[in-house]
């Protein structure tokens, strides 16, 4: 009699290995398909956040465009005088300074890349106690040749200030050099501490204005690096940042990146060029073109506005089709990102169409030259 025999057959071991390795594909093809649809789900909530917070960077610093003086101060300004002694705080120039702009918002071409936005101020951004700039009157016509205003009010007025004179549609900008509170008078001589302020035979020949009684005054803080604080961002095409940088002391962000995997940017200026409805938007217009491009008094009145346009892009790389090409994007969808701005692929990275992308519009009022009714 034979004794029972137990356990397994080699056969039956071959049989029960090749049913688990089957079944092992196809689990690890189900956890493959799911897990790449989880990382693009993933990656484009990530674009969508990153997005959005650039954003609401550069529209909350945009809107605040020309904050820390009163819009009717200098809304009347048709010609500009400034200068530089070619120190770098103000330029770094001798002469005139080029892109002096009262604009509360500047917007600079990239042509087919991205477009850069900066932001002005009449008060460091980056205090969270903003110091109010202080408006005074002469009252006395200014001597000439002579560097001494006869002022009603020194108060608010400081060393070091920067100061703009206007009247009759002239704008003169200089800087404090001396406070005298008793008599009332503020001195803005040439030197060391007086960087923006000409000799006299500099006013002379190019006619800067001599101010009379009721010219308006205000006192100012000044940039580390020229007149105003600036605040910009542009996009490193190259790295897909959003950088943020501006000119103040204190400030950290010097090509600070605000926000990864930002692509591209546009932007637009909203104009009013109805005289009957001066604060109504009747045409958007690019910074490409004179006048645009370098915005002179009378445009700068014009920019109530602007527009923007964003592009976030997915971190998830998204595989090629079996021949070859990559569309997770195509130049049709590309069209349909926008209502109004033309973004050009041409600049992108070449494998631009195996990343989806995100896109997002807004549109800006300058609340500072709205509320001034200018």
């Amino acid at each position: 009699m034979r004794a029972h025999e137990e356990g397994f057959g080699l056969v039956e071991i071959m049989v029960g290995l090749a049913v688990g390795m089957l079944a092992m594909i196809v689990v690890m093809q189900v956890y493959s398909q799911s897990e790449a649809q989880k990382r693009s789900t993933t990656s484009g909530a990530d674009a969508q956040t990153n997005g959005a917070i650039a954003l609401t960077m550069i529209e909350r610093d945009v809107r605040n465009g020309g904050w820390g003086m009163g819009v009717t101060n200098y809304s009347d300004c048709a010609s500009m005088y400034t200068y530089c002694d070619g120190s770098a705080e103000c330029g770094g120039t001798e002469g005139e300074i080029s892109d002096f702009s009262l604009a509360s918002v500047v917007i600079t071409d990239g042509g087919k890349n991205p477009d850069t936005i900066t932001a002005q101020y009449f008060a460091d951004p980056n205090v969270g106690g903003f110091r109010l700039p202080t408006n005074t009157v002469l009252t006395d016509n200014m001597p000439q040749p002579s560097s001494e205003l006869i002022v009603n009010s020194t108060e608010g007025c400081n060393e070091g200030d920067l100061m703009l004179a206007v009247q009759d549609g002239k704008c003169t900008l200089m800087q404090v050099t001396n406070i005298q509170n008793q008599p009332l008078h503020i001195q803005h001589n040439k030197g060391t501490n007086g960087i923006y302020n000409p000799a006299a035979d500099f006013s002379k020949k190019n006619n800067w204005p001599q101010y009379t009684i009721g010219a308006k005054l205000t006192c100012f803080s000044a940039a580390t690096k020229g007149p105003m604080f600036k605040r910009s961002y542009a996009i490193d095409s190259k790295l897909r940042q959003l950088l943020r940088s501006d000119n103040a002391a204190d400030s950290a962000a010097q090509k600070e990146v605000a926000s990864p995997e930002i692509v591209d940017l546009q932007a637009q200026y909203g104009v009013a060029t109805d005289a009957a409805n001066p604060q109504k938007v009747t045409d958007w217009v690019d910074a490409s073109a004179a006048p645009w491009n370098n915005p002179g008094m009378v445009e700068r009145k014009q920019i109530k506005a602007v527009r923007l346009a964003l592009v976030a892009r997915s971190a998830q790389y998204e595989k090629p089709a079996t021949d070859g090409t990559c569309k997770a994007t195509n130049d049709n969808m590309v069209k349909t990102w926008s209502t109004w701005a033309e973004f050009s692929t041409s600049t992108y990275p070449p494998d631009w169409k195996c990343y989806r992308y995100k896109v997002f519009e807004t549109i800006v009022p300058l609340r500072n030259v709205l509320w001034g009714n200018v």
